[in-house]
């Protein structure tokens, strides 16, 4: 085999090489997903949540949600407190199971949020190739004062596993 030949085949080698990693980022690659908490201010938290699907090929989701609990206590835990406030009876033993917890409109329940983010599933019937956000108003009267809590944001996409990240912040000592 010539010079010429050998740096031909790597090049093949190469560029079929890229081509399936390509392959695989488009139709392999998850949703990226952050949320960030703002500080409260009169009597309010915000918190900034962000879908954004750097592939070409849009992604659906089926549900997602904001869930506020105490930053030392298990997402599970906190899950617990809604599923009673709002009669859920079903199952609560993994964090998948969170995507069960449906209501139409935030849920307080002894300074534990549920948040459904339809803005995300409803609204946007996909994501596309684009950066998607929402702030969340949160009333921090609802939360206990001085208590550092986590937010988490939990996103499942349809035929895939849910995803979830989190931020937290310090609720004021006043409420």
């Amino acid at each position: 085999m010539s010079e010429t030949e050998l740096i031909k085949l790597l090049g093949a080698i190469a560029g079929l090489a890229a081509f399936v990693w390509r392959l695989f980022d488009e139709f392999g690659s998850y949703l990226r997903i952050s949320v960030k908490a703002e500080s409260p201010k009169n009597g309010w938290v915000t918190i900034l949540t962000t879908i954004d699907n750097k592939g070409n090929r849009p992604k659906n989701l089926s549900y997602a949600c904001l869930l506020l609990g105490p930053e030392s206590e298990p997402p599970l835990d906190s899950a617990r407190f809604v599923a009673k406030e709002i009669g859920y009876k079903g199952d609560l033993r993994y964090t998948n199971h969170i995507g069960n917890l449906h209501s139409e409109e935030p849920v307080y329940a002894d300074g534990r949020v549920l948040v459904p983010l339809r803005f995300f599933y409803s609204e946007n019937i996909q994501i596309g190739d684009e950066t998607v956000t929402y702030r969340t108003p949160i009333d921090a009267h609802q939360l206990k004062p001085g208590v550092p809590y986590s937010g988490r944001l939990l996103v499942f996409p349809k035929r895939r596993l849910h995803r979830t990240t989190q931020d937290c912040f310090l609720t004021d000592e006043g409420g």
